[in-house]
């Protein structure tokens, strides 16, 4: 019986899992040379088709032409390709999905020298 009453709540802790944001590289608020690559590391595997990250100028602009993309080695990591930046201040903003259909998003800021 109590075996039984762990695995439910073990399955009910899974069911309502939420892909939450567990570092960056870049890391938020953090001053580097140009980046190659925006990457996050989220929690709970992630569904390819609905997460991304985009990336944008302190003008607000969009910075990254090239779309994110889920790690084929690690479905909680995306990364995001960046073109060659220049000095100045990028918000990028995220949106996760996790593979139960949970949605999360967030935003951080990094300064490149």
């Amino acid at each position: 019986m109590l075996t039984l009453g762990a695995t439910a709540l073990l399955a009910t802790s899974t069911a309502f899992a939420h892909a939450h944001l567990v570092s960056s590289e870049p890391a938020a608020n953090a001053e580097v040379a140009a980046p190659t690559q925006v990457t996050i590391r989220f929690t709970e595997p992630l569904e390819p088709a609905f997460s991304k990250i985009a990336l944008a100028d302190a003008s607000g602009k969009s910075a990254a032409p090239a779309a994110s993309q889920v790690d084929s080695q690690d479905a909680k990591v995306l990364h995001l390709p960046l073109p060659q930046l220049s000095a100045g201040r990028y918000a990028v903003h995220w949106t996760a999905v996790a593979t139960d259909g949970h949605r999360t998003q967030g935003d951080f800021a990094f300064t490149v020298k």
